[in-house]
């Protein structure tokens, strides 16, 4: 499958299990059978065939399914949020991001932490505390990454962990280091090709 029919295809299944969960408010027994039952009431026919004719594709929707109705909601909604953070920062997409959700964007200063590590040619950087701010070392690389607003850091840095751009962890000091992904720098790419 090409990769604009597949994310095609993924949003289509995330909108209609968001929908369908947010229309039914409680868990049942057989949420899947009555899913399919939905989506064929929705006029979906397309997309349940899609669905049964991918035995992986419907045990994993059967799986979410089954999972604790305000677990998934939330879940969908952290990933629904993610998607918007990452728009936001692809000027073809940023528009529609920000009509949507106005407060959902990547800082120019989170983006220039990706940048600096992948420009780098090193994949992890260490935090240390040194007088009254922090230090960003690039550890297998040389140089640092330089910060402009020390007072977003954190927050900076923790929405690329949670995006998944950034591998969050510790060494045996408890300083936290941050590893580059290769979800990252196909971020990065795309900010860059759709210049």
């Amino acid at each position: 499958m090409d990769p604009i029919t597949a994310a095609g295809s993924f949003a289509t299944i995330v909108g209609l299990v968001i929908n369908f969960k947010s229309e039914r408010k409680a868990s049942s027994d057989n949420e899947y059978r009555e899913f399919l039952e939905w989506l064929e009431a929705k006029n979906h026919s397309e997309t349940i065939k899609a669905i049964q004719a991918n035995h992986s594709l419907g045990s994993s929707i059967d799986t979410l399914l089954k999972q604790n109705h305000e677990e998934v909601v939330a879940k969908l909604a952290a990933l629904d949020d993610s998607l918007l953070l990452l728009a936001s920062k692809i000027p073809s997409f940023r528009n529609i991001s920000l009509a949507l959700a106005p407060a959902s964007e990547i800082s120019d200063q989170a983006i220039s932490i990706l940048r600096q590590l992948e420009q780098s040619g090193g994949s992890k950087f260490l935090e240390g505390k040194f007088g009254q701010g922090n230090l960003y070392l690039i550890l297998d690389a040389s140089g640092q990454i330089e910060i402009e607003d020390f007072r977003f850091a954190d927050d900076d840095l923790e929405t690329l962990c949670s995006l998944g751009l950034l591998l969050p962890s510790a060494n045996d000091k408890g300083e936290r280091l941050f590893t580059l992904t290769r979800a990252s720098v196909r971020f990065l790419e795309q900010v860059d090709n759709s210049l």
